[in-house]
């Protein structure tokens, strides 16, 4: 065998692995094939431990006891007797406790008994990022423990692990960072697309979602974003393919802007081509962002964050938001049900809360401030 040669059976087993964070589900079908490379019966990722209050995060290999892992897990953990283990190496229980004591302990006589175990063998994984998870590998009882090959083998593949878990959280942290700032965009009532080179859509956000639904000017063809007025389409589709060539030159400051008509309101589009990324080439490769802002849509501002903000009352903070949205103070004290006095004395109370003396000016500071970002 060459010197980097693997083995067929390693070779699946590092496949698996780097399925493992977007298989479905998710990691389970590495940990079977680890369980078996290992002569474990029951494996066990914890990504993040249990504690009051989070489940936290644990996949199994088999789960043997669904209880254990819904009502008791947060204890099941706390009493892990693999404690603060040396990262990147591979400890049996024999090694941590002596074996009257192990049998005795409340983790061996409440939980790893009941579950017909008894060889343990446990791996602690942490990098300077901060990305840690535990590998725990368990054996029914009456078979022998696991062996110094056994070890050996897990802490081999531990850097692989380590790098993949890494690799996830980056993915994780990334889609986290995306879904916030989508829904900040939300907020502010802009509808947003991104379309791959072929012009499909690979992702809208809720306000997109709702005019494509609504049909009234706007809808998708075979997945591609469509005007429905002839005129509208072909000016958006010549833009579209200057922004795509932008994006093909690597030139994201290029930005092209159109002005339409939908339900005889003014909308206006932005497209911009997305930065060229290291990433292999494909006709599904993210390239063009596009922005529709819909006038008539309402922003959506929980009063809860006015009152924080500017110190309103609830009754206050209705008021500030109907007038942000556009009505006068007629229509606002119609929707909220107020005398038109009622509603005067409590604008009054706005304007001297905020500095301001205009309405106008009330809805420039509630716009513009990060009440907004708060729904």
């Amino acid at each position: 065998m060459s010197t980097y040669e693997l083995s067929g059976r390693m070779n699946e087993l590092l496949l698996a692995l780097s399925r493992g964070p977007v298989a479905q589900p998710p990691w389970e079908e590495f940990l079977r094939m680890l369980g078996d490379a290992l002569g474990a019966d029951y494996v066990t990722l914890v990504l993040r431990a249990p504690r009051e209050g989070d489940a936290g995060v644990v996949i199994n290999s088999v789960v043997l006891s669904p209880k254990l892992f819904s009502d008791d897990s947060d204890n099941y953990f706390a009493l892990d007797p693999f404690i603060n283990l040396p990262e990147g190496e591979v400890f049996t229980i024999d090694e941590f406790l002596a074996a009257d004591d192990y049998y005795a302990s409340d983790y061996y006589q409440h939980y790893i008994k009941d579950m017909g175990l008894e060889h343990l063998m446990g791996a602690d994984l942490g990098d300077d990022l901060g990305n840690s998870a535990r590998l725990r590998f368990a054996r029914l009882a009456g078979r022998e423990n696991f062996s110094p090959d056994d070890c050996a083998l897990c802490k081999t593949l531990l850097p692989h692990i380590q790098q993949t878990i890494r690799l996830h959280a980056r993915i994780v942290r990334v889609e986290s960072e995306r879904s916030l700032f989508a829904s900040a965009v939300d907020q502010m009532a802009v509808a947003a697309f991104i379309l791959d080179q072929s012009a499909r859509i690979r992702h809208s956000n809720k306000a997109a979602q709702k005019l494509l639904e609504e049909r009234h000017w706007l809808s998708e063809k075979a997945g591609q974003l469509h005007l429905l007025n002839a005129s509208d389409n072909k000016a958006f589709r010549s833009c579209l393919d200057d922004v795509m060539q932008a994006h093909l030159r690597a030139e994201p400051s290029f930005i092209k802007a159109l002005r339409l008509s939908g339900r005889g309101q003014a909308f206006g589009m932005l497209l911009r081509p997305l930065p060229l990324v290291a990433a292999p080439n494909g006709s599904r490769n993210p390239s063009v962002a596009i922005f529709i802002s819909d006038p008539s849509a309402p922003r959506r501002t929980p009063a809860a964050v006015l009152v924080e903000l500017f110190g309103f009352t609830p009754a206050e903070a209705r008021l500030a938001l109907e007038l942000a949205n556009g009505h006068t103070l007629v229509e606002a004290c119609e929707h909220l049900h107020i005398s038109r006095n009622t509603g005067k004395s409590q604008l009054s109370a706005v304007f001297s809360k905020t500095g301001v003396a205009r309405q106008t000016q009330l809805v420039q500071l509630i716009s513009r401030s990060v009440a907004p970002m708060g729904e």
